[in-house]
């Protein structure tokens, strides 16, 4: 009787998890796409959200379903943004404007400061607009935190879907891959400082993989083949080291974002935090992506700022050492929601409904492009 009443409880817990995660991205993706494809074109994909989240409440396994919905999304950014483009494999019309990158924002933060205070001074209020992108991320960063780069960012999205494809890595980072885990942070020093020297966007110019295409591209010759080299090295770390290695290469390494994220979500509430079962085994560092992992004192796990809160150690460590925590707490709760009112459940429906939102930029769209597709 026990075990039936927890199967119940788990079912019903999570079909009113579903429900509740079901109604605001319901709400604002048909809004958005109201714009585009089509509100219809929302259902779809909020029922697809609202089914990934109940399922990661009824089963625990947040990891193993962030990837589903995570590559989903990425691959419906493709379909939409660049493979219609690109290619014209679908008979359709794609929309030619990507949505705002957020990777861009980083690197670009003290030319963007700039031109907003140029437009201040000179009265054009209508560049105003683009601060409200300020906003959005300040509310990113106080929702989700570091989580943005596990569940919303579409180049996380191919980064870890790829990562999930080889049985076994064929290359396996050592202790050097460690050293270089500050890399990001350099890496966003040197672009702020030179795109606020230049007044350009120098991340998309040099090493935004997605430039391939000759957007941005210099026109003097010898300059133009340094930056498709620097490209072609950003898209094979994005396509070619996941495979290779099972990390997540580009965002641990070269995204600019990444450390952004990574100075700024402190802020945020959530983490993954070690707990008194951690036995020091090291299986959490091995099955971490992005290398956030290390040997603490007594040998116990020590969970860096580059963490993304994807959950994969949390269900790769044997013992439950590793946990999800909201100001350091568990929340367990007490009474019948003892088990739904958790850090993991509060969490989870943060960066799922965020994800989820943010995703119907392209997911409805590309929907439309498939079956738009498949009619002709």
């Amino acid at each position: 009787m026990t075990g039936t009443g927890n199967v119940r409880g788990r079912t019903v817990g999570a079909g009113v998890f579903g429900a509740l995660l079901f109604l605001p991205v319901f709400f604002l993706s048909s809004r958005i796409a109201a714009a585009g494809p089509g509100a219809r074109y929302a259902l779809p994909w909020a029922l697809f959200a609202a089914g990934i989240g109940a399922a990661i409440v009824y089963t625990g396994r947040v990891s193993f379903f962030r990837r589903i919905f995570f590559s989903v999304s990425a691959l419906a950014f493709l379909v939409h943004f660049k493979l219609g483009m690109l290619y014209k494999v679908f008979n359709v019309t794609c929309s030619k404007d990507a949505p705002f990158c957020h990777i861009a924002m980083a690197p670009y933060f003290t030319g963007y400061l700039y031109q907003q205070y140029l437009a201040f001074m000179s009265g054009g209020w209508k560049l105003w607009g683009p601060l409200t992108l300020g906003a959005a991320w300040l509310f990113v960063t106080l929702a989700i935190g570091r989580g943005w780069c596990s569940w919303a960012c579409f180049y996380g999205g191919i980064d870890d879907g790829l990562r999930a494809l080889p049985r076994r890595a064929l290359l396996k980072p050592g202790a050097w891959a460690a050293r270089f885990r500050d890399l990001p942070a350099a890496l966003l020093v040197f672009l702020l400082l030179a795109s606020f020297a230049y007044m350009l966007p120098v991340y998309c110019l040099w090493l935004c993989p997605f430039k391939l295409t000759g957007e941005f591209l210099d026109a003097e010759r010898s300059t133009r083949a340094l930056q498709y080299g620097l490209m072609g090295l950003a898209l094979a770390a994005l396509t070619l080291g996941p495979l290779l290695t099972k990390k997540r290469v580009f965002c641990s390494y070269l995204c600019p974002f990444a450390a952004w994220q990574a100075f700024w979500g402190r802020i945020n509430p959530f983490r993954v935090t070690p707990a008194e079962a951690c036995s020091g085994c090291g299986a959490c560092a091995r099955v971490c992506p992005m290398s956030a992992i290390k040997s603490g004192p007594g040998g116990r796990a020590e969970v860096l700022a580059y963490c993304n809160l994807c959950g994969e150690c949390v269900e790769a460590c044997p013992a439950g050492g590793l946990r999800y925590t909201l100001f350091g707490l568990e929340l367990p709760g007490g009474g019948a929601l003892a088990g739904f009112l958790t850090a993991q459940n509060f969490y989870v429906y943060s960066a799922l409904t965020l994800g989820a939102v943010f995703s119907s930029l392209w997911a409805p769209a590309a929907l439309k492009d498939v079956i738009g597709a498949l009619a002709r």
